[in-house]
């Protein structure tokens, strides 16, 4: 008698888990698995269907075979182990596929950034084309009001004032001739 009162909190809770197990296994089977799919457009919707099918089944054989005592376990849990690798595989194509989003979500925003700053002149950049190491130091501010002509000639006087007097500076030395063993 002692041993039906310590099994009777368990067959509740075995109770309560079933009574909670049946709409859920219901609805999974109000309708034929192959209408189910044919109402399915999406691949991947399918796929998961067809998962939880036969996880559900799997699980449920495991159970039954469990209270009726079997020993060898050993096909159910290699079912098991196999509905399990399908949904794990599931998962690692869903991550891929995100992965895979992102990454081109990602590339696309910085083409368009790319191309909006050159559209834009570098509106949108914080720094200087040139760098400020350029810009130190001391600078002069030239204003011109004459016309460039005017200009152009003042510049190619003043570089063959320079050449002139360059030349002047520099003097050449002699050059000695000298033969090849003798006077």
């Amino acid at each position: 008698m002692e041993d039906i009162e310590k099994i009777k909190p368990y067959v509740r809770s075995f109770s309560n888990a079933l009574d909670e197990l049946k709409p859920e296994i219901e609805k999974l089977t109000s309708k034929p698995l192959d209408e189910q799919l044919l109402l399915l457009s999406n691949e991947r919707a399918r796929l998961e269907l067809v998962n939880r099918y036969a996880y559900v089944l799997s699980s449920l054989m495991f159970a039954s075979m469990k209270v009726l005592g079997v020993r060898d376990m050993t096909p159910i849990l290699n079912e098991l182990k196999r509905v399990k690798s399908y949904m794990d595989k599931a998962k690692q194509y869903d991550n891929k596929i995100s992965k895979s989003n992102e990454r081109s979500q990602a590339e696309q925003e910085k083409a368009k950034n790319i191309i909006s700053n050159v559209l834009d002149g570098n509106k949108n950049q914080f720094e200087p084309s040139i760098s400020n190491c350029n810009f130190q130091g001391k600078h002069t501010k030239f204003e011109n009001n004459e016309p460039a002509t005017s200009t152009v000639t003042k510049i190619i006087s003043n570089t063959e004032q320079i050449r002139k007097s360059s030349n002047k500076k520099i003097k050449k030395p002699d050059r000695v001739n000298k033969k090849k063993g003798g006077k």
